[in-house]
């Protein structure tokens, strides 16, 4: 197959919208102490994000392999297709090997209910062979808030809503076995989830995760091992004056005296031909947070 996708080279700009995430990570000495060098000092994004005039994600673009991480490297294209209600119906998958060859890998296709309103499972095909991949099942309560996903009758995912349809537990089951659960409470402007695991090995896994809110969105994400040691981490997430992020800021302690310590950060630039009104700086967010 050609690198021409209903006339387009894949590489190309679509949309009305386009976002590069663009990543720093700050280098170590010796001592594996941080210093002020950064990585990436030429701006390259590792990620490319393109969007309609509503906020609907058309096209992703990422550069760098794992065993290459070379930025200038072409590593995968997703090209999204949407049914005649804006449901998300399929993603086209290219991938390119170790010669930097590009070509076309998978497409994953998506099953809805019959209100044709939610996604039920997610094939991805293997195109060579014309074979499932992989396949991944989704389910709702009755009130029909998601639940989780179902990879077989033995392995699934749960979740418990309350009555404002807050998310207060999420939970992974094995084997018939609960494996661990995240437990959440809300206040004011904060989410407080305490995980904890149940794999009888005798360790402490507990985490506290605290998630603070502002008026445009979430804009710190702080983990905190409850057992003694351990990494905790900290995230911030900056806004432009549209509502969409703008900066993500990454950090880690090892040692609470000493405090945390910034060891990277993604850039967020932006480049479109519209007016960014709430509801699309809202959509665009999500695909950024994922």
């Amino acid at each position: 197959m050609t690198l021409n996708l209903f006339g387009q080279k894949l590489t190309q700009k679509v949309g009305d919208i386009e976002i590069q995430l663009i990543g720093h990570n700050f280098k170590r000495n010796s001592n594996y102490e941080l210093t002020k060098k950064e990585t990436n000092k030429r701006n390259r994004p590792h990620l490319k994000k393109y969007f309609d005039s509503t906020g609907k994600l058309l096209k992703t673009i990422s550069f760098g392999k794992h065993h290459n991480t070379d930025l200038r490297v072409l590593n995968k294209i997703e090209i999204y297709e949407y049914d005649s209600n804006g449901t998300k119906s399929q993603i086209d998958i290219w991938e390119t090997d170790y010669n930097k060859k590009l070509s076309y890998k998978y497409y994953k296709k998506f099953e809805l209910d019959s209100t044709k309103s939610k996604i039920i499972s997610e094939i991805t095909y293997e195109l060579e062979s014309d074979s499932i991949f992989t396949q991944t099942n989704y389910w709702y309560n009755k009130k029909g808030q998601y639940q989780g996903v179902i990879f077989d009758s033995t392995y699934y995912y749960k979740r418990e809503f309350n009555q404002k349809g807050k998310l207060i537990k999420f939970q992974q089951i094995y084997d018939g076995k609960l494996r661990w659960e995240w437990n959440y409470t809300y206040s004011d402007n904060q989410r407080e989830g305490i995980f904890q695991t149940y794999y009888n090995d005798g360790k402490d896994y507990s985490t506290k995760e605290i998630q603070t809110y502002s008026n445009q969105g979430l804009i710190e994400i702080e983990e905190i091992q409850v057992s003694k040691g351990g990494l905790n981490e900290r995230t911030k997430i900056h806004y432009n004056k549209d509502g969409v992020i703008s900066k993500i800021e990454y950090y880690e302690s090892y040692n609470k005296e000493k405090g945390f310590e910034m060891i990277s950060y993604t850039n967020i630039r932006i480049k479109s031909k519209i007016k960014i009104d709430s509801q699309i700086a809202e959509r665009i967010n999500e695909e950024i947070i994922e």
